[in-house]
């Protein structure tokens, strides 16, 4: 096998294995060893080069290799979830995956930039390019995507992921992606220095673990004196009844029994319904005035006698053209009393599925024409019964002010931490997967662990409940922690899980700083890719 194709064949390896981390299987050890491959054929390119051999190819193709396989097992899920609505399915999947890959390119071309150049260790350059690729993809303008993130999976072991409450979802890229290409390094070495590189891969791949481990124990012991003041009513516990529809929408009399004996039983505090359970107005465009829906809902909640969440349409008449209307994915809280809460639209939507714009455009034939929301505020039940969607409150709420997010916008960290910033104490997620139709060959796909996954990073990184309920699969709650069921309900299962959830309002050190470390990455990142596209030389840092 030629030289070019053995690298390629590495690349390939470092993407299938950092794509099955995407999946339920990969485990807590897969993604520190993910990127050895990769670190391995580009430490090859830079060993070509001091000896003044050509380069068999380029960086770029080896990071572009690496990203398209790793994407490609990671979203094989777009093909049969999408391919019987549109047959845009396959093209859409290969544009995603050429994207991606061409951005991961460009990352391993600027790492290898600046191990050349700079002298940096490629650990440290590979992770730093490599997390600020991320970073850029994630708000990548009309397409953003923040769907798949490398080691991302370790938040399903939380002790592991503890440093994101310190420096958001990006330390658990730069730390997968620096020890994988540590190991690489390791595998070259020779007599001493072999030793001093296990060393340091030690430290690298131990501190943050042990830390992590000590971290957790701390938590976990917090968590155990909050149920203690539970018991003893001095502290706040919230029952909340989270709806699995199934594919059905728009059915709330169906379940008003089964929630009723649910309430006897043990009381509620809230119910809440997936996103769009209601494809319709609850209110009209620029009034108060309740819709026939919006009259349905109310009385539901007057019969249980409990606040709820649910899921709707939203719209806004345009002042310039009154025949123009905005539409928006949004939420809504109902109290008893019948007062509706102000909405939260959803902010981040799937690009060419959901959003308008010039990628709602292209791909107009999947695109529901929704606008994006603005200025993300948490729901709140007041203590009087009336409710708001604003801060700034002077009356203390009855329910603990809840941060909804819908569906896609779990995957992005600064809908969050805005909303926990504006006083959420707890998170909410609603999501109709309905689309992804488990009951279809191929359907039940891993979609459903992806989306839980994230929701699980939501929580870790803010230190803050959060409850996911979905049209189809997964619902189920997490506490600040990181602790919860796998699944209370799993894909095509219908009911109710009730989950019980302590508000921890504050956030994390996350969440009043933000991602610092994704932005320096990208600084990092951007430097150095303008370097090499003028052809300069890098100012030597080191």
């Amino acid at each position: 096998m030629r030289r070019r194709q053995r690298l390629l064949l590495l690349a390939a390896s470092s993407g299938a294995l950092l794509g099955w981390t995407f999946s339920p299987y990969g485990g807590p050890a897969l993604p520190f060893l993910a990127f050895a491959p990769l670190a391995v054929a580009l430490a090859a390119l830079r060993s070509d080069r001091s000896a003044g051999h050509p380069a068999s190819l380029a960086p770029m193709a080896l990071g572009f290799a690496t990203a398209a396989v790793a994407h490609g097992i990671g979203l094989y899920w777009m093909v049969p979830a999408l391919s019987w609505r549109t047959p845009l399915a396959v093209p859409i999947y290969l544009l995603v995956l050429t994207l991606i890959g061409v951005v991961a390119g460009a990352a391993c071309q600027a790492a290898m930039f600046i191990h050349g150049r700079a002298r940096w260790p490629l650990p440290l350059a590979l992770a730093c390019c490599w997390t600020g690729f991320e970073w850029a993809a994630a708000r990548a303008p009309g397409v953003p995507y923040a769907w798949l993130n490398a080691g991302q999976s370790l938040v399903w072991h939380p002790s592991l992921a503890a440093g994101v409450e310190v420096l958001g979802a990006r330390f658990m890229a730069f730390w997968t992606v620096m020890v994988g290409a540590a190991v690489a390094a390791l595998l070259a070495s020779r007599g001493t220095e072999r030793v001093r590189t296990a060393a340091a891969v030690a430290a690298l791949a131990g501190v943050p673990a042990i830390g992590g481990a000590v971290r957790q124990a701390g938590l976990d012991g917090e968590m155990s004196g909050a149920g203690n003041a539970v018991l003893r009513g001095e502290s706040e516990v919230l029952r909340v009844a989270a709806v699995q529809t199934g594919r059905a929408q728009g059915d709330l009399e169906a379940w008003l029994d089964p929630l009723e004996e649910l309430h006897a039983t043990g009381p509620l505090d809230l119910v809440a319904f997936p996103e769009r359970h209601l494809p319709v107005l609850l209110r009209e465009p620029g009034a108060e005035r309740p819709t026939a829906a919006g009259a349905r809902v109310a009385e539901s909640a007057r019969l249980l006698g409990l606040p709820v969440v649910v899921g709707a349409l939203d719209a806004e008449a345009l002042p310039a053209d009154a025949r123009d209307t905005l539409w928006y994915n949004a939420a809504f809280l109902q109290s008893p009393d019948g007062t509706l809460s102000a909405p939260y639209r959803k902010e981040r939507l799937v690009p060419g599925v959901e959003g308008t714009g010039w990628a709602g455009s292209t791909l107009g034939a999947l695109s529901r024409g929704y606008a994006a929301g603005r200025g993300s505020r948490p729901l709140v039940l007041l203590d009087d019964g009336t409710s708001s969607s604003s801060g700034g409150l002077t009356r203390a709420p009855t329910v603990a002010p809840v941060g909804v997010m819908i569906c896609y916008d779990s995957a992005f960290e600064a809908t969050a931490r805005e909303l926990m910033g504006s006083g959420a104490g707890w998170l909410l997620v609603i999501s109709n997967d309905d689309w992804l139709d488990p009951q279809r060959t191929f359907r039940t796909t891993w979609a459903y662990w992806q989306h839980a996954t994230h929701a699980r990073l939501r929580a870790v990184e803010h230190r803050v409940p959060v409850v996911q309920v979905a049209a189809t699969g997964y619902t189920f709650a997490v506490s600040a922690a990181g602790r919860g069921d796998r699944r209370a309900l799993g894909p095509g299962e219908r009911g109710v899980a009730v989950a019980e959830v302590t508000p921890s309002p504050g956030g994390s050190l996350y969440t009043r700083t933000g991602d610092l470390l994704g932005l320096a990455c990208f600084a990092i990142f951007a430097l150095a890719t303008a370097w090499w596209a003028i052809g300069r030389p890098l100012v030597r840092l080191a």
